[in-house]
């Protein structure tokens, strides 16, 4: 990366706004970890408050979970085939994409190219009292 797009406004930006997101969570989860006195410390830097007064209060049971493991993968399956039913792309399996789909949209890879539908390749069905449809893909 050359110091052209090093500097560019929209670098910028991201990395900024991620540092002061980080900043502020923080802050959050530890109220002290900047030193200042604001709203939740009284005068002496401590906190004013000594239990927790979020939106659950009081805690239906006291909290057992001392860590988390978080997992970000790329993959897994799409909403479109899980739980986005479309019956309409499900009629129109192999046949060419009306240009009424496409026309004047600024997507590249659409100019020019022969769309064609594509159904969904699991069946679903409806479940609960909602009647939501979910793909068979769930167990």
């Amino acid at each position: 990366m050359n110091i052209r797009e090093a500097l560019n406004r929209r670098t910028f930006l991201r990395t900024s706004t991620a540092g002061i997101g980080t900043a502020v969570l923080a802050s959050f989860l530890k109220p002290g970890s900047f030193g200042g006195t604001g709203p939740l410390h009284a005068a002496d830097g401590k906190p004013a408050i000594d239990k927790w007064t979020g939106v659950v209060n009081p805690l239906h049971h006291p909290a057992k979970v001392k860590r988390i493991i978080y997992l970000c993968m790329a993959g897994g399956p799409s909403h479109l085939e899980t739980w986005d039913y479309k019956p309409k792309l499900a009629e129109m399996h192999g046949k060419p994409m009306p240009e009424s789909f496409t026309k004047g949209k600024p997507i590249a890879q659409l100019q020019g190219a022969k769309l064609t539908c594509f159904a969904p390749q699991h069946k679903f069905q409806k479940f609960g009292e909602s009647g939501q449809e979910i793909s068979e893909i769930f167990p």
